[in-house]
């Protein structure tokens, strides 16, 4: 029995491996452009307006396949759309490393962005119906945990570069887990959920039985039949439950990009530089340390998340982000450009990512996937993940025209303000979803609706 039920333990971390696989490309993504365009900006002639618009590519090509994304899952399959994803990521690498012009990096930048745009979506829902409910969060956070190892790597790689100044091959290093998540994609099964959507009931129990164990299977496939019986997975007609869960997702999806992390996190090398460490190399040895403590306490977040509980981090990660960003603000108020407010800038960059990573960076997830009813959740993924990936790419395109109104500084406090929109939600709004399961989640719902 200890055996077996090891074999489920080894199947279910296998998945979750083989899908996670999909965070590095996002993440590195992100990463990579920060030290990048320090020297993309050396070879190719940029204005403030082009660099804003180069790390919004990403963000914009994103948004575009988000909104695609949750629809053409359901169509075809997760696992599929996974792959392909993959495909159209290593498309955009190819034509980065290929350009020689704004226009060329724009379009390699915007065919990434499609891919990870897929993957944003796609990966977390893959995730969450192939977990078995006790360890669902954890997937969902290595799917994150593996997103900031993606941006660490993508700083590492930059730093090593950048004493050449070779941003070519920052780009080209993104290949390899590029064809690594092409490949493992072969070996992985499909969504047991999505499975049972398309009325493949046997193929489903297969899945369910190869990663848990009969009971649990079979009380998967249960509640499944029980949610099926109020026409939920038909997706026939709207039901009243589907509005809450509608509203805090897509509320909550402009608010995690509102706290400025993907920005800010592209921006690092420049921020810091602005600050006062002039070096290229000495402020991306910065990002290096602020990638290292997204990172490991990505990692601290995985080990709490399904025994905390989901709420508890949030809370605790927003305050803190709240905090940070204010005296970030505070402190390139007071403080000349120099050596003091670059190092101080830092050290309130590594506070502000701790409190990121440990709550709303892992939580974010977990809030898309989990409490979206079953028969709307790919599509209204894609919205949510497009709300976020717009408001994202807003952000970053206008974000050096908002350093030159307000300063630094009133971004910083920008980002504190929307943060404590986010906290108030996370006190009031949000439910704990710990060790329930998808299906106990929606029921939930549907009696908040009926005792209305």
């Amino acid at each position: 029995m200890h055996t077996v039920k090891q074999n489920y333990r080894f199947f279910s971390i296998l998945i979750v491996i083989f899908a996670s696989i999909g965070g590095i490309l996002y993440g590195y993504d992100i990463g990579v452009i920060s030290g990048a365009l320090l020297f993309i900006r050396g070879s190719i002639a940029l204005t403030d307006t082009q660099m804003s618009i180069i790390v919004a590519a990403v963000l914009g090509g994103g948004s575009i396949a988000t909104l695609v994304s949750g629809a053409f899952a359901d169509w075809f399959g997760r696992k599929k759309m996974i792959a392909f994803s993959a495909f159209i990521f290593l498309v955009g690498v190819i034509l980065v490393i290929t350009a020689h012009s704004f226009m060329g990096i724009l379009l390699g930048r915007l065919t990434q962005g499609i891919g990870v745009g897929i993957i944003t979506i796609v990966i977390p829902l893959y995730l969450v119906e192939t977990a078995p409910a006790a360890m669902r969060g954890r997937s969902i956070t290595a799917f994150q945990l593996f997103l900031t190892g993606g941006i660490l790597l993508a700083y590492l790689i930059n730093l090593i570069f950048a004493p050449s100044g070779n941003w070519h091959a920052m780009f080209m290093c993104a290949m390899i887990p590029g064809l690594l998540l092409l490949i493992s994609m072969y070996y992985a099964p499909e969504s047991p959920r999505w499975l049972y959507l398309k009325g493949h009931v046997e193929r489903a129990k297969n899945v369910l039985l190869s990663s848990r164990s009969k009971t649990e299977a079979e009380h998967d496939l249960t509640r499944m039949k029980a949610v099926a019986k109020v026409d939920v997975y038909s997706g026939a007609r709207w039901q009243k439950h589907y509005l809450l869960p509608l509203v805090i997702t897509f509320t909550v999806a402009c608010l995690a990009q509102l706290t400025g992390i993907n920005s800010i996190l592209q921006f690092a090398a420049m921020i810091l530089e602005h600050a006062g460490l002039s070096s290229n190399v000495t402020s991306i040895l910065g990002t290096v340390t602020v990638g290292l403590i997204n990172f490991l306490m990505t990692a601290v977040a995985l080990m709490l998340v399904d025994k905390v509980g989901r709420r508890p981090l949030l809370i605790l990660g927003t305050s803190g982000v709240v905090a940070a960003m204010f005296l970030l603000g505070l402190v390139n108020l007071v403080l000349d450009a120099g050596t003091l407010r670059g190092y101080l800038t830092l050290a309130g960059l590594v506070l502000y990512i701790l409190f990121f990573a440990v709550g709303p960076g892992v939580v974010i997830w977990l809030i898309l996937s989990e409490l979206m009813p079953m028969s709307i959740r790919g599509k209204s993924m894609s919205v949510a993940l497009f709300l976020n990936s717009l408001t994202s790419t807003l952000f970053a395109g206008v974000f050096m025209t908002l350093a030159h109104w307000i300063g630094y500084t009133g971004i910083f406090w920008l980002c504190s303000g929307s943060t404590m929109i986010y906290l108030f939600m996370a006190i009031y709004c949000i439910p704990e979803t710990k060790n329930r399961s998808l299906e106990e989640i929606e029921q939930y719902f549907m009696k908040k609706v009926k005792g209305s």
